[in-house]
């Protein structure tokens, strides 16, 4: 499905490719020449028949419609998006052949979907110190190191099972449905490869590391919990619920306690085995959470400094 951003005002058209960079380098996928965009601004990114646009950590935010952008975010045709003081329409050709405006569209696809309750296994993942990092690097090396994570993330995550709900910048969150002890084990193998030395072996982490003294290390936070499971609007299929939300305050603490993996408690609960591969690293307090969380650091998993 080819997709433009357009600047109707200015006639100016950039086709998308699968993976697109926008800022101000001037290596950019699409260049912006505005003091209000920052040099790695967002990226939009094809997967499958949709593109995502994410924010990645602006200064001056990124917007779909006058919303800022918190998480990644589904474009559809007929979508404004604001960067600095850059306007554009994000358009399609099928889009364009249904010949709908974007609010008749969105009108349309406004009613309430079926929604479930159910038992997930919950994988948020992200490179440590990548604003730093992006800091040190020019666009195009950005670039190809989220790309590579990317491709990294959907072989490992869907060769064992999993969904991949989202890419956030430069994270990700992907889950199971149901929470065997099986799916806990394939759970398990994908934060030990994603996280692990192999995983830094990767060719552009590799070049970054031999050639610039950088090293890009992935942490991973585990959970087990209720989620609200289906569509969340046209195309878009999604995980939300306050077990989400946890996984991702038990991915941050691995910062804290520095370890790569981290899994709260309810991952282990009735998996008696599951302690020969994590070992308990106490109670802490997550923001956002009323009570604190237990977590246990998954062993054999290479440490990562500060």
């Amino acid at each position: 499905m080819p997709a433009y951003l357009r600047q109707h005002d200015k006639g100016v058209e950039y086709a998308l490719a699968d993976f697109n960079l926008l800022g101000r380098s001037p290596d950019a996928s699409i260049r912006l020449q505005d003091n209000g965009v920052s040099r790695q601004h967002a990226t939009i990114r094809r997967d499958g028949g949709l593109y995502w646009i994410s924010d990645l950590g602006s200064a001056n935010g990124s917007f779909v419609n006058d919303v800022a952008i918190t998480t990644a975010r589904a474009l559809r045709h007929g979508d404004r998006i604001q960067l600095g003081t850059c306007l554009f329409a994000f358009e399609t050709d099928d889009g364009e052949q249904e010949g709908h405006s974007a609010s008749s569209t969105n009108m349309m696809h406004t009613v309430a979907l079926p929604v479930k309750t159910v038992k997930a296994t919950l994988l948020v993942g992200d490179l440590r110190n990548f604003t730093s990092l992006s800091a040190q690097l020019n666009a195009e090396e950005v670039a190809a190191m989220l790309r590579e994570w990317y491709a990294q993330c959907e072989q490992v995550l869907k060769s064992r099972g999993a969904i991949i709900d989202k890419f956030i910048g430069d994270g990700v969150f992907a889950y199971w449905a149901g929470d065997s002890i099986e799916v806990r084990k394939r759970a398990t193998e994908a934060a030990r490869i994603l996280s692990g030395p192999e995983a830094g072996n990767s060719p552009v982490r590799k070049a970054l590391r031999e050639d610039r003294g950088l090293e890009v290390h992935c942490h991973i936070g585990l959970n087990v919990g209720d989620v609200a499971l289906g569509a969340m609007g046209r195309g878009v299929n999604t995980a939300v619920g306050e077990e989400v939300n946890v996984t991702f305050r038990i991915e941050s603490l691995t910062r804290k306690l520095q370890v790569p993996v981290l899994a709260g408690s309810k991952f282990l609960d009735g998996w008696p085995e599951g302690l020969n591969d994590y070992k308990n690293v106490g109670i802490h307090p997550v923001k956002g959470q009323p009570e604190p969380v237990e977590v246990y650091a998954l062993v054999e998993s290479e440490p990562v400094l500060s």
